[in-house]
């Protein structure tokens, strides 16, 4: 009799246990349905987190063109135009940095597309999409209560920063933070910290889209990628394109701006007036184990103006890194003629971030901002997100027997 009953009691809880696991996974499988993902774009989301692109399944070389190319942005709120009103008619916006809202207690499984532009007194914007090719709602149009679109506002006077931009949001899976790197304009050149550096802000959940700036004990932003006593980014440390390796290496592709203060003579100001003279743009690469305190490779600059790989003479800017496999990489990155003028993207392999091979079949055929590019893949295609725009490349993949 005993024994009868110890049975029917492990039958029940068994029963109970069959349903609990049963209304999780049906709840799961709804969640995904509802919000139009499987287990296996959740893999694909965890790796688009980390703007490192997974790349080492494609066959031949990542295409010069693009098979389309889109608009996602424009101006429609106050803060995205200019403060000054000789350039209220410029139109900068664009910076664009898409992340994939997985994680947290409730996530949305939504594309979050964080933006700013180049003007005084530009903030950190922020819109949304349930599909990664937009339409993107901008959160004032999403939450008729916000004044606007901002997550992040700058100080907004001449004492302190007065513009955030370039923002660069990856997942930090050890901290279980959004870790969001953005520069800010400051001019401290007299004191030898520049013009220009990039700070943090973290964000524990996206759908709320509260951003902390990580500050010191006066309430300072800190400079988590300062300026270098070095001339190749002693003015501007800014514009960077960050990502965490597949090895979890954290990785800095840096845009450095170098220049001195000269003399300018002109009829208007006889004695000479002097102004910084800003040098063209050179790249190098910094290091991290947990995104938050870096190290800047010695030899850099690494990809520059005179670096051997008969490049252009203008600036140039950092655009993604993607993970090939066997331990290489593929860099990409825009150039222009002196100073500023026909941009141009080229692409190069390399397995250090030291030495690096361009590719020689030229530069690409699309075009890219200001800022980094921000890459997403979804099987076979490519999302390129760059200026106000996002470019779509077709990628040849091979087949797994």
């Amino acid at each position: 009799m005993i024994r009868t009953k110890k049975s029917i009691f492990f039958i029940i809880i068994a029963f109970f246990l069959s349903l609990f696991f049963f209304l999780e996974e049906r709840q799961t499988k709804l969640t995904f349905r509802n919000n139009t993902i499987s287990s296996g774009q959740m893999l694909e989301s965890n790796k688009n987190n980390s703007k490192c692109v997974d790349l080492s399944d494609i066959k031949v070389n990542i295409p010069l063109t693009v098979s389309e190319t889109k608009r996602i942005l424009w101006q429609t709120e106050t803060w995205e135009y200019s403060a000054i009103t000789s350039r209220k008619n410029h139109d900068s916006l664009g910076y664009p940095s898409v992340v994939r809202n997985i994680y947290g207690f409730k996530p949305d499984y939504k594309y979050y597309l964080y933006y700013a532009h180049h003007d005084p007194h530009s903030g950190i914007g922020c819109a949304v999409s349930e599909v990664i090719g937009g339409p993107y709602k901008k959160l004032a149009e999403v939450d008729k209560h916000r004044k606007d679109s901002q997550v992040l506002k700058s100080f907004g006077n001449h004492q302190q920063a007065y513009h955030f931009s370039s923002p660069c949001v990856v997942w930090n899976e050890d901290e279980k933070l959004w870790f969001m790197y953005f520069h800010y304009f400051k001019n401290e050149w007299a004191k030898g910290r520049g013009h220009q550096k990039t700070a943090l802000a973290t964000c524990q959940d996206l759908a709320k889209n509260v951003w902390i700036p990580w500050t010191d004990k006066e309430d300072n932003l800190i400079d988590v990628l300062p300026v270098t006593k070095e001339r190749w980014m002693n003015s501007q440390s800014s514009y960077h394109a960050i990502q965490k390796l597949p090895d979890g290496t954290w990785l800095a592709f840096l845009r450095g701006t170098g220049g001195e203060v000269k003399k300018k003579i002109s009829r208007k100001h006889k004695g000479g007036k002097r102004e910084f003279v800003p040098d063209t743009c050179k790249l190098g690469f910094a290091k991290s184990k947990d995104g938050r305190y870096w190290y800047y490779f010695p030899e850099n600059p690494v990809i520059h103006q005179l670096d051997g790989g008969n490049g252009k003479n203008g600036v140039y800017r950092p655009g993604f890194i993607g993970y090939l496999g066997n331990k290489q990489f593929l860099l990409c990155w825009a150039e222009s003629e002196y100073y500023d003028k026909n941009r141009r993207i080229i692409y190069g392999k390399t397995t250090n971030f030291l030495s690096f091979q361009r590719d020689p079949r030229g530069y690409a055929k699309w075009i890219s901002g200001d800022g980094l590019i921000s890459p997403w893949r979804e099987e076979n295609r490519l999302y390129l997100f760059t200026g106000s725009y996002v470019h779509i490349m077709e990628l040849s993949i091979a087949v797994v027997k």
